[in-house]
């Protein structure tokens, strides 16, 4: 259902509320960018046609989508766009330069959550809808006493109860019809595209979910979010992996974890540091295979590593799906480099040395249990 669909992730804001210096599409949870989380998402659902809309006044998002995000696109056979805006468009005024396309899924590059947009799309064509609202039911607590009444009399006293309140979840299908009430060029922000097709007779539709979100607006919301991916698989695990592998964050002191070189012809991670691990044999669990792994590439039959993180990664170099299952440990000796690998500490390497992403990934994990 999504073969005709353009994914379109809006990454135009400033950022001013999170308080640093990063755009906060740029800013990690657990190693990735939030923006990179939201790509991943929607390249595992089977979107090919994305599109990026940027902030001229904040080049740094412009540079990632120019660089991890067309190489993460591409290495899946897809096709990446990007809107530089010379001026703040709101959250659906870039939608307009998708005129023409069968419909346009819209996605806030901060927000953190597992919506299914396939499942959107199949609702929003369902439905006959010219827009469809991704909606979900958020708990507001009242700062009053609720009094249920019948006429002046009293039946209930309910003292600060908290309520489900449906909200829009950021998220959104805008069909030829939507899309024809964003002006080119110029701003045009969700509601008045709502009030606008529901004054024209339009169609306008909520999908309904119970999916993880979090809108990720403040450093707060930041460490909620962190904890959100650490507590649901849903946000982690996304794609249905083409290879499953395992990898060890391994620390000595002050000189760890411990990091291996893929040369350039490696089959995934080509030319990166990553940790030690590897696949995963058919019938093979993930803590015997690293136990195996360590022996066979460092010499460690007795390492006592414990579960730390599963995750799902798009590999630049083979456009393949990996499921990493991540452990972590104390080094019980020094390596023995056994298959001739090029290894070292990464305490000892240069801070621009290139880092495959599931190292990043690993090793912001075990930053955060620490």
């Amino acid at each position: 259902m999504t073969d005709r669909a353009v994914a379109l992730l809006m990454a135009g804001g400033q950022g001013l509320r999170m308080g640093g210096v990063l755009p906060k599409p740029l800013i990690s949870a657990l190693g990735v960018p939030l923006i990179e989380r939201n790509l991943l998402a929607l390249l595992a659902q089977g979107f090919r046609r994305l599109a990026v809309s940027s902030a001229a006044a904040r080049p740094e998002v412009t540079a990632w989508a120019q660089g991890r995000g067309r190489a993460l696109v591409e290495a899946i056979g897809g096709e990446l766009h990007i809107f530089e805006e010379s001026h703040p468009r709101g959250t659906l005024g870039a939608a307009a330069q998708l005129r023409g396309a069968a419909c346009v899924v819209v996605q806030c590059a901060d927000n953190l959550t597992a919506i299914s947009f396939a499942d959107m799309v199949a609702h929003h064509r369902a439905a006959g809808a010219d827009m469809t609202v991704a909606s979900h039911d958020e708990p507001f607590t009242l700062p009053f006493g609720r009094l249920q009444l019948d006429g002046a009399r009293i039946v209930a006293y309910d003292e600060k109860p908290t309520l489900p309140i449906p909200i829009s979840s950021g998220a959104y299908v805008l069909g030829p019809a939507a899309l024809q009430h964003i002006p080119t060029g110029g701003r045009r922000d969700t509601p008045d595209v709502v009030r606008d097709l529901i004054a024209a007779g339009g169609a306008v539709s909520a999908f309904r979910h119970a999916s993880p979100w979090l809108d990720v607006n403040t450093p707060e919301a930041l460490r909620r979010a962190v904890a959100r991916v650490k507590a649901e698989p849903t946000l982690e695990q996304i794609a249905a992996p083409e290879l499953e592998v395992v990898g060890a964050v391994i620390t000595a002191g002050e000189r760890g974890p411990l990091l291996e070189w893929r040369p350039e012809g490696a089959s995934t991670y080509a030319g990166r540091w990553d940790t030690p691990g590897g696949k995963i044999e058919p019938g093979e669990a993930p803590a015997a295979a690293i136990a195996r792994e360590l022996e066979e590439e460092l010499g460690w039959g007795r390492a006592e590593v414990r579960p730390l993180c599963v995750f799902d990664d798009l590999d630049v170099s083979s456009g393949r799906w990996v499921r990493h299952h991540v452990f972590t440990g104390a080094a019980p000796s020094a390596p023995q480099a056994r298959e001739g690998q090029r290894v070292a500490w990464s305490a000892s390497l240069d801070d621009e040395a290139p880092l495959a992403s599931p190292a990043r990934r690993a090793l912001a994990y075990l930053e955060a249990a620490s």
